[in-house]
């Protein structure tokens, strides 16, 4: 068992992933900037405001 590989997917459980931009989108106005992320460890996709 590795233990970083562990300790990683257990911080995803607990909701702390580590992001890379994969495409960003600007805006204006209330629309604002939005990102769309991938988590490095887990591969899981997200959309957020910049």
């Amino acid at each position: 068992m590795e233990v970083p590989g562990f300790i990683g997917r257990l911080l995803c459980r607990l909701g702390f992933h580590s992001f890379r931009v994969i495409e960003a989108t600007l805006g204006f106005g209330d629309a604002g900037n939005v990102e769309k992320v991938e988590c490095r460890r887990c591969g899981v996709f997200m959309s957020r405001e910049a």
